[in-house]
């Protein structure tokens, strides 16, 4: 089955609905105000079965200069215009912006349809026709069927049809495969139901019960059922007009202009990379920071044009320019726009959107912004995956794309997967890549860091991880953990415990250090079991006690001392003497005071107390009351 949207165009009272209303049977004047007034305020729906194969969702939208608006919100999801010309009047202003905003919206198809024949005679008629042709010269239009109808009497009905479903075979369908999104047009409650939610589906495909998140709003909830074209469904498809039972929540807190996906694939954004084209007849070039209205799928915001190489766009110029908005959208890679002008609100141009959430661009960089998106523009599905990569400056899973460019998730994947056996993106695993420069950028600082740190630090073992990660910007405990362990196996640098070094890094005394170190052990071996404090070490050598702490520590790391707290150390051998006279004591004694330890090794309780609860800490041995055994005289 092949699903398309055609939406109605063109000028106020030419009659886009009644010819609606012809074809389909269905009114899509919905409001009072419209039926009173007999004009079409905003968007009206309607669905048309061309045949067993082909079903048509109509947009019917408002033709009057101040509900642009309103036409903006409908014209986003179609696959066909039908350009709607009354034959007693011709082209008239809405016919040109109408057909302006579809052709800056990327329109493929549609035709003409030249409605109230009946109030024409035929020469006229005929010279109608051949105006509209040159008219739509130049448009995607062009050389389009023109077909005279009367909705009053149904002539022409037939072959409109036709023609519609002629047009529809050739359409390119939207993709079921991408990213579930639905632009909301309308929201309404039902008795008994709820919320519910409309609009065109644009991509992808959703199911009953399925959780869902409705954008910007950040609202969590699921699919409580499901319409298409007026029917119940339990799924529906990309291209079909969709209406969605929301599960608990209220129909004032979603609007027109949100976006239904799937949870945490979207990201709202107030800064958007686009290629913009100004129309031609926009009434004068586009200044720098020129204040505009922009308009994606449903969706209306305030904002200002950042010209990146330029200080104005000339009428019928194109550039890439960044879009800065004063409340958030949600759009993808590859979606279309248009802007206005702020006021007189009249149409000036449109686009694509290039990156949906780019970030503010410095001046210095802005060549290379350009350069980098028209690039991207003109690149392959691979070659805009890597830009996203290069410009995420940290580790994204194929699934982040989902959210970034409208594609299908196995065609990202794929890509992803061709771009890392190439060495441009490096597979992390578990789903997630690193473009190659950005982790290449942070092996430089991390070694910078550590070589930085040896230099100031020659007789420190290593750097503590954490003050390593400190200083790389916004990075992920998974992403440095990646970079540390690389770097490991790579033999760049060398890990021990919490801290970093580099493998190449070996302490090496200077001939001042190397003196020092020999005076503190001749120090420590002479004053046997009663050495003095580092702090009275210091005072004796008559250097700052950084210097001693240094030296110490570099003598404990090397097994020359045994530390027994920050202060008191002793030397390794006078040390393991002492260990071998407390074993000796417990092979005629279970028991042993701190005032019998003090007498064996000849100190004083300076000593003796820190000494026994060091061999406490060590397991060597345990305090029962105010005695000491041996560990290895305890039994379960």
């Amino acid at each position: 089955m092949r699903y398309i949207i055609l939406g109605t165009a063109g000028h106020i009272d030419h009659g886009k609905s009644s010819l609606v209303k012809a074809l389909t049977g269905t009114d899509p004047d919905r409001l009072k105000e419209e039926k009173e007034r007999g004009i079409t305020i905003d968007l009206g729906f309607a669905s048309l079965d061309l045949s067993n194969e082909i079903k048509i969702g109509i947009v019917d939208v408002p033709g009057h200069e101040g509900l642009i608006k309103n036409m903006l919100a409908g014209a986003g999801g179609i696959d066909i215009v039908m350009l709607v010309i009354a034959a007693d009047e011709g082209v008239m202003p809405q016919t040109k912006e109408h057909l302006a905003i579809c052709n800056l919206l990327n329109v493929k198809k549609g035709l003409v349809a030249l409605t109230k024949k009946d109030l024409v005679e035929k020469d006229f008629l005929e010279l109608q026709i051949s105006e509209i042709k040159d008219f739509v010269k130049g448009t995607f239009l062009e050389g389009c069927p023109v077909i005279p109808v009367s909705s009053k009497s149904g002539e022409g009905m037939e072959l409109l049809k036709q023609e519609l479903e002629r047009i529809a075979k050739d359409v390119k369908t939207k993709s079921p495969l991408g990213l579930f999104r639905l632009p909301i047009d309308r929201v309404f409650t039902i008795k008994g139901f709820g919320t519910v939610a409309t609009g065109t589906l644009v991509s992808g495909r959703i199911k009953q019960d399925e959780a869902v998140e409705v954008y910007t709003k950040g609202i969590k909830t699921k699919i409580r059922g499901i319409q298409t074209h007026n029917q119940k469904t339990e799924e529906a498809f990309a291209g079909q007009r969709t209406a969605l039972n929301l599960h608990g929540v209220e129909k004032e807190q979603i609007e027109r202009g949100d976006v239904v996906s799937l949870p945490g694939y979207l990201q709202p954004a107030y800064m958007i990379d686009t290629e913009l084209n100004l129309l031609k007849d926009a009434n004068r070039p586009l200044k720098n920071r020129m204040r505009i209205r922009f308009y994606t799928g449903t969706a209306e915001a305030m904002g200002r044009v950042y010209l990146l190489d330029r200080d104005e766009l000339k009428e019928g110029g194109n550039a890439v320019v960044q879009i800065r908005l004063e409340s958030p959208v949600v759009c993808l890679s590859g979606d279309r726009f248009i802007i206005r002008q702020y006021s007189p609100m009249i149409t000036i141009g449109g686009g694509e959107v290039l990156d949906p959430y780019a970030l503010r661009h410095k001046k210095r960089e802005t060549n290379t912004i350009v350069k980098g998106l028209e690039a991207f523009k003109k690149g392959d599905l691979e070659e805009k995956v890597l830009y996203f990569f290069k410009k995420e400056k940290s580790e994204k899973a194929a699934k982040d794309l989902e959210g970034w460019i409208d594609a299908s998730a196995e065609d990202l994947k794929t890509a992803a997967s061709a771009l890392a056996n190439k060495g441009a993106i490096i597979d992390m695993a578990q789903g997630l890549y690193v473009y190659k420069g950005v982790l290449e950028g942070i092996n430089e600082k991390v070694l910078s860091e550590l070589s930085s740190f040896h230099k100031k630090n020659p007789l420190k073992q290593g750097i503590e991880k954490e003050i390593v990660k400190g200083g790389i910007k916004n990075i992920s405990d998974n992403l440095f953990n990646f970079v540390i362990n690389n770097l490991q196996k790579t033999g760049k640098i060398a890990v021990d415990k919490q801290l970093l070094r580099l493998s190449e890094f070996k302490i090496q005394l200077a001939s001042g250090q190397e003196a020092l170190k020999e005076k503190i052990i001749s120090i420590y071996i002479k004053a046997n079991a009663q050495p003095p404090l580092r702090e009275e070490l210091s005072k004796e050598l008559k250097i700052d006690d950084r210097q001693t702490k240094d030296v110490i520590n570099l003598m404990v790391k090397g097994g020359e001392l045994v530390r027994i707290n920050d202060s008191m150390y002793f030397h390794k051998k006078i040390y393991d003497d002492i260990k071998a006279k407390v074993s000796k004591f417990f092979t005629d004694k279970k028991e042993m005071t701190v005032a019998e330890f003090r007498d064996i090794i000849n100190t004083s309780r300076k000593y003796a107390v820190p000494l026994l609860e060091h061999f406490d800490s060590m397991k060597f041995t345990r305090r029962v009351g105010d005695k000491r055994i041996l560990i290895a005289q305890i039994k379960d």
